[in-house]
């Protein structure tokens, strides 16, 4: 999630997994042989249960530490969680990495989407839903999606950005807090 090992604001579309992911990949399937070899099957078992839902929770929570995102990082990072899914499933039964693949999806959308979001978890009264995100999630996926228009050295476009943002943020914070 770092952006100086893996950016997030990219020129062109990229069709390969990022480096630590395929890494992280690598070292998680090792983990898990070595544990097949020296641990019970009950010990594996708890060692695996849960190992989706961390790092699904993990790319949420973190979305923070990504400086700056246009949609061809964001599709970067689609296919990272994809990769990352896929290595999962080879460990632990029935993974998904759903809440992390629609919060992203949410960001391709765009803010008016997250806005959305916030107003059908609100009005349904919607809590724990694996679907829903909570009010910093939302906040961070605002605030990425203005991110490449505030990175823009231009000032016009940076400032009304800005202005932007902070009217989605200010919507979102109403919906979220609304008794």
């Amino acid at each position: 999630m770092s952006p100086a090992s893996a950016p997030y604001l990219l020129e062109q579309v990229v069709n390969d997994p990022d480096p630590r992911i395929l890494s992280l990949n690598a070292d998680l399937v090792s983990y898990d042989e070595t544990a097949v070899k020296f641990l019970r099957e009950r010990e594996i078992s708890f060692i695996r249960s849960g190992l989706a839902l961390l790092i699904d929770s993990f790319l949420i929570t973190n979305a923070g530490m990504v400086k700056a995102m246009n949609a061809n990082g964001c599709g970067r990072m689609q296919l990272n969680i994809l990769v990352m899914q896929q290595n999962l499933k080879n460990i632990e039964e029935n993974v998904n990495l759903d809440r992390a693949t629609s919060f992203f999806n949410l960001f391709v959308e765009g803010p008016e989407a997250v806005l959305k979001q916030a107003n059908r978890a609100e009005s349904t009264g919607e809590t724990g839903v694996k679907e829903t995100f909570g009010y910093d999630e939302l906040k961070t996926l605002v605030e990425l999606c203005y991110s490449e228009q505030l990175e823009d050295p231009e000032r016009g476009i940076s400032s009304v950005a800005k202005r932007r943002m902070d009217e989605h943020l200010l919507q979102l914070s109403e919906l979220m807090w609304q008794s």
